[in-house]
């Protein structure tokens, strides 16, 4: 029976303080200045962020919003004898915002906790700039944090500051941080593909924390780097594996790892048959499944994407396919394209579909836009 133990980082998790730490932490929090002097100069640092234009940034963010806006200054926030409450991160129904995290950097009573809270729920694009020097902070909640958020928060940004964000992250002391950078890196930014970020995963792969180590293993195979096959050879082998060790095979579609992954299809939550089941389809050396591609070509045939739920069954199976797997796109809709040969409308369909985007981006030359 295969074991479900690794999960994907979740963030509706409190983050704590780092296991050991003092259980007061309020004080150790660095003033934003602290925070940004620039440290001596070395590769898991980011020194580039320098004192005066984040300090000016969060300044200009925080200073005041309205009245009943939540950050310094609210007459609102003064708790009994109008001495001045801790800083309250946004509202349960109002993700936080650059000013959020601005607003609870400058303020002296924020603690990693409060801040870490805001940061890891934060979507805002003009909060990159404030996240990325947080990735030093002292507190693991916080870095955590950061390495949750970035991803989310990179918008249109060139990638590379992130990625030396993460890739210091991802050899943090603390195992969940390291387990949400190689996430980030390995499956959240895995179009981002380097040998820097390559060799980051790769020195995970002996990690002690199990899912910190599956992780980097799904990031690399899903870069189709082929120093993981024997590492998923091992793997594989044993009695008890990770549900992201069988999705890692998945992605790499090698054909000698078919028969260690069918050894594993029994024991598994109903959430994460169809993943196995997926791995299963793309390691096997004769291709995908007639059936699968029979199902799809008839779903197109019959009206797709406006069928019914229940004629949805191989465009479903089709998309998990694809989710670890994109550069097999080609090769389904090639063929699905053969078997809708001489069904115009059908044909035109598939062609305007997302699995001819995706093929499209792969290079499959019968896709155009204009479809």
């Amino acid at each position: 029976m295969s074991d479900l133990a690794s999960s994907r980082p979740v963030p509706d998790e409190p983050p704590d303080p780092r296991p050991g730490g003092p259980s007061d932490v309020s004080g150790l929090f660095p003033s934003a200045a602290e925070l940004f002097v620039p440290a001596a100069r070395d590769p898991s640092d980011l020194d580039e962020y320098a004192l005066s234009p984040l300090a000016e940034m969060i300044a200009d963010l925080a200073d005041l919003g309205p009245p009943s806006s939540g950050v310094p200054g609210d007459p609102a926030r003064f708790g009994p004898g109008g001495q001045a409450g801790p800083p309250a991160a946004a509202s349960d129904d109002t993700e936080p915002t650059a000013r959020t995290i601005a607003a609870l950097l400058a303020a002296p009573l924020t603690t990693p906790a409060e801040l870490a809270d805001a940061v890891a729920w934060c979507y805002d694009d003009a909060a990159l700039p404030l996240l990325l020097p947080l990735a030093r902070h002292p507190h693991a909640a916080v870095r955590r944090a950061v390495a949750q958020a970035l991803p989310s928060v990179l918008g249109e940004a060139a990638p590379e500051d992130t990625v030396h964000a993460l890739i210091a992250l991802s050899a943090d002391r603390d195992e969940d941080v390291r387990d949400w950078a190689c996430f980030a890196l390995g499956t959240q930014l895995s179009e981002v593909d380097s040998l820097r970020v390559r060799d980051a995963l790769v020195a995970r792969l002996d990690d002690p924390h199990d899912d910190t180590r599956c992780e980097a293993l799904l990031g690399l195979a899903r870069r189709r780097d082929l120093r993981v096959l024997p590492v998923l050879h091992e793997r594989l082998s044993r009695d008890n594996v990770f549900s992201l060790e069988i999705d890692a095979a998945g992605a790499l579609g090698h054909a000698s790892l078919h028969t260690l992954v069918r050894g594993h299809l029994s024991g598994w939550d109903d959430d994460v048959v169809a993943r196995v089941c997926a791995a299963l389809r793309l390691t096997d050396p004769d291709g995908v499944g007639d059936d699968l591609l029979d199902g799809l070509s008839d779903w197109f045939r019959a009206g797709a994407p406006h069928a019914t739920d229940e004629d949805r069954y191989w465009w479903s199976v089709t998309l998990q396919l694809l989710e670890h797997a994109e550069y097999r796109a080609p090769e389904i809709a090639e063929q699905v394209h053969y078997r809708l040969q001489f069904a115009e409308p059908a044909t035109t369909l598939m062609l305007g579909s997302r699995l001819s985007q995706l093929a499209g981006d792969h290079g499959w030359p019968r896709w155009r836009p204009s479809c």
